[in-house]
């Protein structure tokens, strides 16, 4: 008789016994605010930012520069590098309307990748044959480019291990592989996600780290409008796992005021203990705290739109209604807090792809 040597089934024990012990409550509006202030406190120290507060403190003052500036169709491109953490820096890009300026400044967005792109497909850049193969195949996913054309200021970056910044692939895989080359389109989210949680740190808080820095650039540029109490009008949107980027920097950072997540909202537990997604998805005892819809609670009352697509894999084995259960949890905090206009869902038929259903929202709502 053959034995059970998967250790999945023991995972979803250890998960149904331990999980969620910081699950968002819905027993009163009072009572989840003050869960959200513990539980954000809780994924800082969990995801390893506070340890990234102290490493960069008193660290020379991060720099920004002007790398390059291009004349488009609609609007100027201009690519800038900031530095982030002590020896790393982050390159991206922002696309600013014709018409807009410090005096007449507009709404704003910061556009995040998925897998298999970078901020020059999302601005629909190609720059290699890899990209232009990718923005012909995936057109939809161009979106950092289609918010521009939508009147939108736009902030566009290459988060850690993506486009230009792949790391160099690993000894050991080039003695296996050793006629396989890194391209921009690839990422490297294993070889920064395995060294991180070695050192106590996580991909996840190296990514909201270094997003948060752009978003502090952002506050600043005089074309981001304001409203009448001086905060800048800022969203931000993703696919897959630009969607997770979204998600995360939303729920750590209360100055984006909407996000957009594209076919990332689905459970730890009926998605990715069946999936097995990127490394990108975990951090150290992440899943004991809380699941997606308790990090998308933490965005709330702020708007919040979500898509999924129908027949998307990545769903889990119970498919859409995976992602369904997921926003019902996060509807009841929306509710509690008088916010219930301020959150969709939309499941178009399809699979894993951007289907841009966000737009009127976006604009309705930011």
């Amino acid at each position: 008789m053959e034995g059970n040597y998967s250790f999945r089934q023991f995972f979803q024990y250890v998960y149904q016994k331990d999980g969620r012990s910081a699950a968002c409550p819905h027993t009163g509006g009072k009572e989840l605010e003050k869960w959200q202030h513990d539980f954000r406190k809780a994924l800082w120290e969990r995801l390893g930012l506070n340890r990234l507060s102290a490493l960069a403190d008193g660290a020379e003052s991060p720099g920004v520069r002007l790398v390059s500036s291009c004349r488009e169709e609609g609007y100027l491109r201009q690519k800038y590098v900031m530095q982030t953490l002590p020896f790393v820096e982050m390159p991206f890009y922002v696309l600013i309307p014709d018409g807009v300026d410090a005096k007449n400044p507009a709404r704003a967005m910061l556009t995040f990748p998925a897998h298999g792109a970078n901020k020059n497909t999302v601005c629909g850049i190609a720059e290699t044959p890899e990209e232009t193969e990718k923005i012909k195949a995936a057109p939809d996913e161009c979106y950092g480019r289609e918010f521009v054309r939508r009147g939108y200021v736009v902030f566009c970056p290459d988060p850690p291990g993506y486009g230009e910044r792949v790391e160099p692939m690993p000894s050991e895989d080039k003695s296996f592989l050793p006629n396989r080359e890194r391209s921009s389109m690839d990422s490297s989210c294993k070889d920064l996600a395995q060294t991180a949680e070695a050192l106590g740190l996580s991909l996840t808080g190296l990514t909201v780290w270094e997003l948060r820095r752009l978003v502090d650039y952002a506050c600043g540029r005089p074309e981001v409008k304001k409203d009448a109490l001086g905060h800048p009008r800022i969203g931000c949107a993703g696919f897959s796992g630009g969607g997770a980027d979204s998600m995360w920097l939303a729920a750590l950072d209360e100055r984006i005021r909407l996000a957009v997540i594209s076919g990332y909202i689905h459970g730890y537990y009926d998605s990715l203990l069946e999936c097995h997604l990127c490394p990108c998805n975990y951090a150290p005892s992440l899943w004991l705290l809380g699941d997606i819809c308790d990090i998308c609670s933490l965005i709330a009352p702020r708007p919040l739109f979500a898509e999924n697509g129908t027949t998307d894999v990545e769903n889990g084995p119970c498919g859409i209604a995976g992602p369904s259960s997921q926003m019902e949890k996060i509807r009841q905090a929306y509710t509690l807090l008088g916010a219930s206009e301020a959150l969709e869902h939309r499941t178009p038929e399809g699979v894993h792809r951007w289907y841009g259903k966000c737009y009127s929202f976006v604009d309705r709502m930011l």
